[in-house]
């Protein structure tokens, strides 16, 4: 572990007592002791500096100081880069088995601001009446990631909308990108819309929309440029849903971090 996530009912105080999960994972998984030192983060994006006072078979009490400074004393190495992480909000239609699973927390691991699964025409898997469970799943697959990974964006995952809710909940907020798996006149290449977008709009938020296993139907993606979308290609192998979320994340953040 690289950092500790606070639970969410965390709200600055200087003891606090973890129950549940969280105490098998700290004592048992990582081994830690009474006086152990490591770091910790709250919702917020907070880091902490924890101190393990008391343990027992239910609780551990731990004493929570604010860190001004960097951490002296973590469970692991973090990150040298501490930021500033561009705001990316990721637009993940929903994919079959632990695919989703494996995006939202490579997704997590890289820095996105935030991640809304997307139910589009195409989409394998039906999350009708089983919103809420997937939503506290992918939550926890979230901390584990920022935990793992040390990243100081507290990455959220949204409630699942439908592909023709995208525009609203987008609103022109920044530049977004919809990836297509096939060549149309409209297309832009991707770093022609990463120059524009860091020469014009550094400060805004950028949108990556990323199909299901199927791709987006013809409706779907000329909705989604009628709404201000660039539809993009990657021009080498024709990848999966999952490596060409990744692949596309990395590419735009790399460039947009080197120009922040």
């Amino acid at each position: 572990m690289r950092i500790y996530v606070l639970p969410p009912d965390y709200k600055g105080s200087e003891h606090y007592t973890v129950k549940g999960k969280d105490v098998h994972y700290l004592t048992k998984v990582l081994r830690l002791r009474e006086k152990s030192h490591f770091t910790g983060r709250d919702s917020f994006g907070t880091l902490w500096d924890l101190t393990m006072e008391s343990i027992s078979k239910q609780a551990c009490l731990l004493t929570c100081k604010k860190l001004i400074d960097k951490p002296s004393t973590t469970t692991d190495t973090l990150p040298e880069f501490r930021g500033p992480f561009p705001e990316i909000h990721l637009y993940q239609s929903i994919c079959k088995g632990k695919k989703m699973d494996q995006i939202i927390r490579q997704a997590t691991e890289l820095g996105v601001q935030r991640i809304i699964p997307v139910q589009s025409q195409f989409s394998v898997v039906d999350l009708t009446g089983k919103e809420d469970e997937r939503t506290l799943r992918y939550e926890a697959i979230v901390k584990e990631a920022i935990q793992q990974s040390g990243s100081p964006v507290m990455t959220h995952i949204s409630p699942p909308i439908t592909c023709k809710d995208i525009a609203e909940d987008w609103n022109h907020r920044g530049t977004a990108c919809v990836l297509h798996q096939v060549a149309i006149e409209q297309q832009q290449d991707l770093f022609t819309i990463l120059k524009k977008h860091c020469t014009h709009t550094p400060e805004k938020p950028f949108g990556l929309v990323i199909g299901p296993e199927g791709g987006f139907s013809d409706d779907e993606v000329a909705s989604l440029i009628h709404a201000g979308v660039y539809p993009i290609l990657l021009k080498t192998n024709i990848l999966r849903a999952e490596t060409a979320a990744i692949a596309s994340l990395a590419i735009v953040q790399h460039y947009l971090v080197d120009s922040l």
